[in-house]
């Protein structure tokens, strides 16, 4: 006779998924609870093998950084651009999300609700400007971009499968040809993901610098790299938001 318990309470399986992110490729951290972004790339991870390699390529000392998530390592990298593989449009997922304490309260794709499932496909009232969009998700009032990109390290690729998370608006507009770029290559790409300073002078004269994360297909992975990568497309999809 089989185990019968998670019947009655099939929340308390844990949750399994066909492949892993081995780590996360992250723009900024927490310093004294306040957010600061960074000039290189900062990869977590919960496996000090891959926190070695990451080390090891890019630069920086693996340790240990408080967090509740699996990925209790972290690598302050002196890289701000890494040659990475995508494989196609769809290792790229894209949404808009308001979260709240307990999750997401507010999921569309900017003209239709894609969540909770009774709410899919009615019209969201987002704006329709982009500017409205960005004052109401700065204001709190809406949501702002929730964009996941599943890929592998060109120089390292069976290290496994890292993720980047970015809400950034700019990298938001570039989206549209970066997929159409992906589309062109018809198979795994070779990009570079980076981290590209943008600096100006507003109009009070006040001078403004910042980094955005940018993704630049290159063309085809190289038939090598290609031939060891695993679909990514996959796992984009069956690792959940």
């Amino acid at each position: 006779m089989s185990l019968r318990i998670f019947e009655t309470d099939p929340g308390a399986l844990p949750k399994t998924f066909a492949a892993d992110f081995v780590g996360r490729f992250r723009a900024g951290q927490l310093l004294n609870n306040r957010p600061v972004a960074l000039s290189a790339w900062r990869v977590t991870t919960g496996d000090p093998d891959v926190a070695d390699e990451v080390a090891r390529l890019y630069g920086g000392a693996p340790q240990e950084w408080e967090t509740t998530k699996e990925d209790n390592r972290e690598v302050l990298t002196g890289a701000d651009s890494v040659r990475i593989i995508v494989d196609g449009a769809d290792a790229i997922s894209a949404r808009m999300a308001l979260y709240g304490m307990q999750g997401p309260i507010h999921v569309c794709d900017g003209v239709e609700f894609l969540d909770p499932e009774e709410d899919r496909g009615k019209p969201c009232g987002c704006p329709t400007d982009f500017k409205d969009r960005r004052a109401a998700a700065k204001s709190g009032r809406g949501p702002k971009p929730d964009i996941r990109i599943s890929f592998r390290l060109a120089d390292a690729p069976e290290l496994g499968v890292f993720r980047l998370v970015t809400s950034s608006w700019e990298f938001t507009k570039t989206l549209p040809a970066t997929l159409t770029a992906l589309d062109k290559v018809d198979g795994p790409a070779a990009c570079d993901l980076a981290l590209e300073l943008v600096e100006f002078t507003t109009a009070a004269g006040v001078d403004v610098a910042y980094r955005k994360p940018v993704l630049k297909v290159r063309g085809p992975a190289p038939k090598e790299v290609a031939a060891a990568v695993p679909s990514l497309a996959a796992v984009a999809e069956e690792v959940p938001y």
